[in-house]
């Protein structure tokens, strides 16, 4: 059986579950506004791993909850492990809509709480997903955090976390840390030719 990517009712930032034969994977956490609605779609559901794809609030917001509720490792990447530990990192964002959804998210990003995870998985660029009984691999799209990761699976659906945004169709990322590795990480996705692409604000694209 191929993994199935079931969306989850989770506030802010999509969350998803990955859900192959020899178990499962939370891919972001949502914000705590709808905790426990997320948080019950994962009992019961042989949950091995919370992965991460970047280090901000509506993403990672429930981690350290879930953690310790699921009995479960939470993975994100070293390069943003610091913004589970309280780090604040600015993002850019360029012409009218773009500067103004950067100075909302870093409103957010100063203002919003994340309760402390501790990452004991740190991911890599090319990391099989196969012990967590996943049939996909990790893949770096640096550029709207540092250490930005998505999930590419065997079936060719990507899971891009906030690399790309797909409210409007895919396109670039509405803010970013860097311009340039979100520009590339980009190409990397268009040239990963997946079938479907969940993104983080909106269910695929």
């Amino acid at each position: 059986m191929p993994t199935q990517v079931v969306p989850l009712p989770a506030s802010g930032g999509h969350a998803y579950l990955l859900r192959g034969e020899g178990g499962s994977v939370l891919v972001d956490t949502g914000t705590q506004k709808l905790a426990e609605h997320t948080l019950a779609a994962c009992h019961h559901m042989g949950l091995k791993l919370i992965l991460l794809t970047h280090g901000h609030f509506d993403h990672c917001q429930n981690a350290a909850y879930f953690a310790q509720e699921l009995h479960c490792p939470v993975a994100i990447s070293p390069l943003d492990a610091p913004l589970l530990k309280g780090e604040k990192r600015t993002v850019s964002g360029e012409g009218l809509w773009g500067k103004a959804f950067a100075w909302a998210s870093n409103r957010n990003i100063q203002k919003q709480p994340i309760p402390e995870a501790v990452p004991t998985v740190f991911l890599e660029d090319g990391m099989s997903l196969a012990p967590y009984g996943i049939d996909g691999k990790v893949v770096a799209l640096p550029g709207h955090t540092a250490g930005s990761m998505g999930v590419f699976l065997d079936s060719r659906e990507l899971l891009a976390g906030d690399a790309m945004s797909g409210l409007w169709g895919p396109g670039p990322t509405w803010c970013w840390e860097d311009k340039a590795l979100m520009e590339a990480s980009l190409e990397k996705i268009r040239g990963l030719r997946a079938k479907r692409i969940y993104t983080g604000h909106s269910l695929r694209v």
